[in-house]
Order: C-alpha cells, then structure tokens, then sequence
C-alpha cells in the first residue's frame, strides 16, 4: 500500500513526507523511495484529511476491571436524585446484583445523601454495589454487607475506611481495601464477559485513533485469557499487559518471567502496586492533611514496596505503582531509588498518575530515570472541585508536568474512570482547562510537541514498544490514521472534536 498526502507526519517532531510505503504490517520507504518501490501493482490511498500521522497510544487504561462490567448502570454526571431514579428502574443482573459505576458525588448537593438507607429502600432485599468515577470507592447497601460477611462491627482494614456517619454507623461508603470483601463477594466476571468488554473497549480506543496502550491492571485469574487473547492474532489494539503484584499466585508469574514486546506488539513484562488511593475519594496520600481532615491511604505496609521492588526488577520485571498523592509519590521515588542504576535504566520504573508530587520530589523523576505516566484528562475532570478537597499550598502541587520535565512523560486515559478520547486529553495539556472551561496553573501547559511525543513516544517506550509504534520510519509497525484537523498546527478547540477520517489499525 502506498499513501500519498501532502502532510504526513512521521513522529512527535513534526518530520514530514509525501509518501509512505507499507508492506504486510510495517513502514518500508518513505518519501522518494517509497514511490519508486511501490510500482504500478501497488495499492494507492490519498486520504481527503488535514494530515496524516502514526496512531496514538494510551498509557494507562483498564480494557475490562475498574466496575466496568457487562449490563452495567452508567451514572457518570448524575446527582443524587437522578441517581436514584436510575435506580428505581434498574433491573438486577443475571446473578441478583444491581451493579452501577461512576458516581461522584462531586455531582451532588454537599449534604448528599451516601447512606445505607436510601439503597435499602429501593432494595431490601438485592445486592446493590455501586462503583465511584475514580473506582477507588463503593456506595453498597445492606444487603451487600450481609454477603459480603460485614456488619456494623465492622473494623476498617488496613490501606481502607468504611466510612461512617455521626451517629457511627455505616454508611455504606467502603474506600480502598474495604472494598475488597464486596467484591469478593460478587460474582466474577467470566471469560467471556471479559473478552466482549475488552474487546468493546479495544475498538472504542481504535475509533479515536488508538492503536495500542497498557492495561494498567490484570489479576493472575485473568492471565490464561491475556495468553488465549494473544495467541488469537485478532486483538483488535496492540497491548501491554500488567499483572497484579499482590495476587497470592504471583509466583507462578515470577517462575514464567517477563515476556518482552512480540511482533504484533503484546507484552506481559510489567507488575503493578497501588501505593494509595485516589484523591476523589480522599484516599490519595498527602503529606498534609485534606480540608476536610486526615491525609488518605497508605494502601501498602511501611517498607513493602521499598523491599519488594528491587526484587522484582533484578528478577528482570519494570515495576509501575500507582501514586496520586504526594506522600505516596514520595514513598515510590525511595523504593526506585534502592534499585541499581543501571536496572532502573534498562527496566523503566514507572509512576503512575503522579497527580500531586512535592516540588522536591519532582526532579527526581528525571534523576531517577522513572517514566511520570500521567492523564491529563483527569486535569479536566477534577480541578473544578480540587479547591474543596485541598489547601492552596497542594493546589499549586497539582498535575506539576512542565515540573516533571525532562523525565518522560507517558500519556493515557485512566478509562473507564474518565473520557477515552485522546484529542479531548491532548487538548486538555494544551489548555489546562477544567470542565468549567476555567484555567488551571496555565504555566505548566505542554506544548503540542510535547503532548504528542507523551502520547505516541512516551506511551511507547513506557512499555518498551519505542521501536515498533509511536512512529512511521522505515521499520515501525504501519498504524496510520487520517485526521480532520492537524494536531501540530490547529487550535486545542480544532484538535478537541478532531475525528478519524481513515485509518490503517490492527483489527480494521
């Protein structure tokens, strides 16, 4: 196939040509060359589009997990009394459970209704679990405690809150590891729930131009599926996988050790902790206390991940943590930092979120050579209602990139928690715009070089992919798109409603 266009882009540097020469699944000549080696046989494409460029990547992004599941209520947007009309006309699942996600009570009056009561009125008798936006929390009624084994006696575990009212009981509001009793307790998805919304989610990420991204968290049930999906040949997205680093059958991981990127682009080569929470729900770690008292979640031992990273990593594993807070941050830079130099430059230690970071810590990304995988979309949803969660001091720690730099910066979505669409995060680190269209640090933008190399070579070498996508030189896997409007040149307003005019993606 030869593709002839005026404008297309080679790499997050703007580098341009007029031609471009696929064979089979890879670039083989651009410009001049490409033309004289294509022949009169060739299959030619002129795409009627504003440029042409490689696909993106997602960094950070859950396919199945995260409460997104089959025959799920949506209640992303909704108030407390839209959410409860919802609710009175849901339907449970095939299994009994009423099951919604994305709730946030952002969204509600500030004396917002979380309690058992309202949920138990509906439901006395059903299973009702109702995931937050951030997936961090549970709104769950009584029912649910009762299979779940909890009742008012309930003591919070640790690295988790079940948060009670003034009268001391439960509200049915579990954060963190309290969760996890509620779901054990609710059946699980099976392979082919998995595979449908995989899949699903695949091919919405391929429609926005995606064509390949890390899955920031898959349990050890789930690895047979990763291996059966890879062995397919037909993912419809080219993808990282990540596998849960506190699963009691780790080992069984450990004696197969890391697989490196294959040639279509799949990797299981990377092990994931969570060091908090999230700070929607005020479990993110701080140095200081929230506004609203206490300073969230340390969600791992004292001294785990400081011990059990460097393991991992001499045992040929790249580690990513969750860290939103700047406490948790602070506690994942020291675990890096007792891993030999030269592991952590050939394994790529990954931070992830890296949402509120001190200003000391932020040069340490760079000096420690730890990759700051961030979303900027989440800037977006979250700082018009930041300033009721936390003081002025740790506004001005927040969503720090320009700080971050020279350290790479690898971008995603953090979906289903927010909008998968990469042009709305592109423009988002242009613009620093939250929802209310209201700037936010405008100092720490990214240029749009910068916000494209974070998104096409940062999610790539993130997941050691840098040789293979990200680009379209002569060697690279041949994921191409077609765009409305030009990214390097438009305005945020243009690359915001950005569309896919064509495409060239696995899967298509």
């Amino acid at each position: 196939m030869l593709i002839l266009h005026p404008r297309i882009y080679l790499d997050y540097r703007g580098t341009i040509t007029d031609a471009l020469l696929i064979d089979g699944h890879h670039v083989v000549a651009i410009g001049e060359e490409a033309r004289r080696r294509a022949g009169r046989s060739a299959e030619v494409v002129r795409p009627e589009a504003a440029c042409v460029m490689p696909a993106l990547g997602d960094a950070h992004i859950h396919l199945w997990g995260a409460g997104l599941r089959a025959h799920t209520i949506d209640l992303r947007g909704m108030s407390a009394a839209q959410i409860l009309n919802e609710l009175r006309l849901a339907a449970p699942r095939q299994d009994g459970w009423i099951v919604g996600t994305n709730w946030n009570e952002n969204n509600f009056a500030d004396d917002h209704p979380l309690n058992l009561a309202l949920l138990d009125q509906l439901f006395p008798n059903q299973p009702v679990c109702l995931h937050r936006v951030d997936a961090h929390a549970l709104w769950v009624n009584s029912e649910a405690l009762r299979r779940a084994g909890l009742d008012g006696r309930v003591h919070d575990l640790s690295g988790g809150l079940a948060e009670r009212g003034p009268d001391g009981r439960l509200t049915g509001v579990l954060i963190d590891h309290a969760m996890e009793p509620v779901l054990r307790a609710l059946p699980p998805a099976n392979a082919a729930e998995d595979r449908l919304i995989f899949t699903h989610t695949a091919n919405t990420l391929v429609s926005h131009g995606v064509s390949f991204s890390s899955m920031a968290f898959t349990s050890m049930e789930r690895l047979q599926l990763v291996d059966e999906l890879i062995a397919d040949g037909e993912l419809p997205s080219r993808v990282d996988f990540w596998i849960d680093g506190t699963s009691p059958d780790i080992d069984r991981l450990l004696e197969r050790g890391p697989r490196q990127a294959d040639a279509a682009g799949h990797r299981v080569g990377t092990i994931k902790f969570f060091a908090d929470g999230a700070l929607g729900s005020a479990g993110a770690w701080l140095l200081e206390p929230y506004r609203t008292g206490g300073q969230g979640l340390q969600t791992q031992p004292v001294g785990y991940l400081k011990a059990r990273i460097p393991e991992l990593m001499r045992a040929g594993w790249q580690v990513a943590v969750h860290a939103i807070g700047d406490a948790a941050a602070r506690d994942v830079l020291d675990a890096f930092e007792a891993v030999p130099p030269e592991l952590r430059a050939r394994l790529r230690p990954r931070l992830e979120h890296a949402q509120i970071v001190h200003p000391d810590d932020c040069p340490r990304f760079a000096e420690l050579g730890v990759i700051a995988s961030i979303q900027p979309i989440h800037l977006r949803s979250d700082v018009p209602w930041a300033p009721r969660r936390l003081f002025e001091p740790q506004l001005q720690r927040l969503f720090p990139w320009r700080d971050l730099l020279p350290t790479t910066l690898a971008a995603g979505s953090d979906y289903p928690i927010d909008d998968p669409n990469p042009w709305h995060g592109i423009a988002t680190a242009l613009t620093r715009q939250g929802y209310d269209e209201q700037s936010f640090g405008p100092e720490h933008t990214l240029t749009r070089h910068e916000a494209i190399r974070a998104y096409t070579f940062g999610a790539a070498f993130a997941s050691h992919r840098e040789h293979q996508l990200g680009a379209l030189h002569p060697g690279y896997l041949a994921d191409v798109i077609a765009l409305s409007a030009d990214p390097f040149v438009d305005s945020p307003e243009a690359i915001r409603d950005i569309e896919v005019i064509w495409s060239r993606l696995p899967g298509r």
